[in-house]
């Protein structure tokens, strides 16, 4: 069965509540993530619910009802101190849009840094730029009119441009991010950053980073160290690039002494002068070409960078390999069709190990079929707002879906905090879980052990939808599981690079990915009976013939 299916069907609940008659849950999207599940203290409704009859208020969450004109940022700015937290209620709500008298549950903080749920898990796609014009002068200088609609696509459809020390705070595993998010990097250092892209980016509130390389900085057409020191203080990220641009590969013949010597100049030499310029080193690497290797990464960790990113076409899980995050370049014949495909933030993935009442592994538990909505009625009260979710809670553990249904039993305690029977089912839950988290951390290990890479896989991504702050389970996977699933193409008479990318991706772009796994050039010739690698990409549907 299709996760998207269950993802859409077996988990969406809604209803509406209404001063005159109440039935509620939150409002029907996707599956909502869940939220922070630290039992509230036996508390009176405090701030706004000292005020309101209708907010109610724990260490985790306010719950309150919707009034006219209400947006994610008024509630927030109201409830959390902070109109910019908006993305915090839409998220976890899965909409901007509220009605009269309906419920709304406000998460007080984050509540899953990892973006790890039953049903797949985030993603994060990064773009690249290189140089912006007046005109198109070339696929990778695209003209400031195009620049211009990509950054208007973006905002219309949401997106937050985040800084890169919140990407690799996420990567880190210990930041949330709003479930749209995109990085915009720009490569080389030109100076037409300042005259053209830069008053776009402001229009639209967006952030960039620069990766520059320090034997272009300061001539005719590139930034200059006084430019970066003032693109530095209102806000941007000028990371490095390397020294010369040069293919940070081995090359052929050359000998071990004579590469480290050449990486050694290209990788220290620019964080001496970030140093002296910008009064602190390069956190951050992009890789000349996006070209790396496994020999390479030891130098870069040795030079004092922490992430370094290529050019491989595709988003970004929470647990990526720092040194291997992946970017996708932004060209000036792409069509806005073209540019959407590059804005993957989801990966539909059924997740969950299930077990049954004595332990064992069974099939996840899931269906077509919706779960009821509650079905209070009459006249609204307290009582009933609470029992609502309570009931959502229950059907949501016969499901599987513990940590949802922690939330449930959090959000009702929140509306009645001495509720005994929320508290002992809260606790259950929390030991439930606990115990489960060990089980598949101890499952997950014995398999990684064996190299069976992609059951380990599956423990340990469960152990995050449990449980998205386990260190364990996030930095193995980040760490240790390795695998890039891939089926074996034989070529055919007549198959392309392209043509593959269209046959399995239904993307011609993505062509990249298929050169880039296999190490042949974009336009080399593929000979009828060759072998070809074609890897899984996540959040790209995957096409088999």
């Amino acid at each position: 069965m299709s996760v998207s299916v269950v993802r859409r069907a077996a988990l969406v609940m809604a209803c509406l509540l209404t001063v005159a008659a109440c039935s509620t849950t939150r409002q029907a999207q996707a599956p909502q993530p869940a939220g922070p599940t630290t039992p509230p203290g036996a508390q009176a409704p405090s701030g706004p619910g000292a005020r309101d009859a209708d907010v109610f208020e724990s260490r985790d969450f306010v719950v309150t009802v919707a009034k006219a004109g209400e947006t994610p940022e008024t509630l927030a700015a109201r409830h959390l101190g902070d109109p910019k937290k908006g993305w915090l209620i839409e998220d976890y709500m899965g909409t901007r849009a509220f009605s009269v008298g309906q419920e709304v549950v406000i998460p007080k903080h984050e509540w899953n840094p990892v973006g790890v749920f039953p049903w797949g898990y985030q993603l994060v796609p990064i773009l690249v730029y290189h140089n912006i014009s007046a005109q198109e002068k070339g696929r990778l200088s695209i003209a400031s009119h195009a620049f211009d609609a990509q950054l208007k696509q973006l905002h219309a459809e949401g997106f937050h441009a985040l800084s890169l020390a919140d990407f690799v705070a996420f990567t880190a595993g210990r930041r949330q991010l709003p479930r749209k998010s995109v990085l915009l990097t720009f490569d080389d250092g030109y100076k037409s950053f300042i005259q053209y892209a830069r008053p776009i980016l402001k229009d639209y509130g967006f952030g960039a980073t620069l990766f520059v390389y320090s034997d272009f900085l300061g001539g005719g057409s590139a930034l200059s160290w006084q430019d970066l020191r003032t693109l530095t203080e209102q806000g941007y990220a000028v990371q490095a690039h390397s020294k010369s641009h040069a293919n940070l590969r081995r090359k052929e013949g050359e000998s071990e002494a004579a590469y480290a010597k050449r990486i050694e100049a290209e990788l220290a030499y620019p964080q001496t002068l970030f140093q002296k310029n910008l009064g602190r080193p390069s956190e951050a690497l992009a890789y000349p070409f996006g070209e790396m290797d496994d020999e390479l990464v030891p130098y870069v960790a040795k030079y004092g960078y922490t992430v370094a990113f290529t050019v491989r076409r595709q988003s970004n899980a929470a647990f990526v390999s720092p040194l291997k995050i992946s970017r996708s370049q932004i060209y000036a014949d792409m069509t806005a069709k073209d540019f959407a495909k590059n804005l993957i933030v989801f990966q539909d993935e059924e997740v969950r190990v299930a077990r049954t009442a004595d332990g064992r592994l069974a099939s996840a538990p899931g269906g077509a079929q919706a779960l009821p909505a509650p079905t209070a009625t009459g006249p609204w009260s307290r009582d009933r707002l609470a029992a609502s979710h309570n009931e959502r809670s229950e059907k949501m553990e016969q499901r599987g879906l513990l940590r949802q249904a922690l939330e449930e039993r959090a959000i009702a305690l929140t509306i009645i905090p001495d509720d005994r029977k929320a508290q002992d089912a809260h606790k259950r839950l929390q030991g439930r879980i606990t115990q489960d988290v060990a089980g598949l951390l101890q499952e997950g290990r014995a398999l990684l052990d064996r190299g069976v890479l992609g059951e380990a896989q599956q423990r340990f991504l469960t152990a995050l939808s449990l449980e998205p702050t386990n260190r364990t389970a996030f930095e193995t996977l980040q760490n240790e599981v390795r695998e890039v699933m891939f089926i074996t193409h034989t070529v055919r008479a007549g198959d392309t690079c392209v043509s593959l990318a269209e046959l399995y991706y239904g993307d011609r772009l993505r062509c990249e990915v298929i050169a880039e796994t296999n190490r042949f050039a974009l336009n080399a010739p593929l000979r009828a009976g060759q072998k070809i690698r074609v890897p899984e990409i996540p959040g790209v549907p995957f096409r088999l013939p």
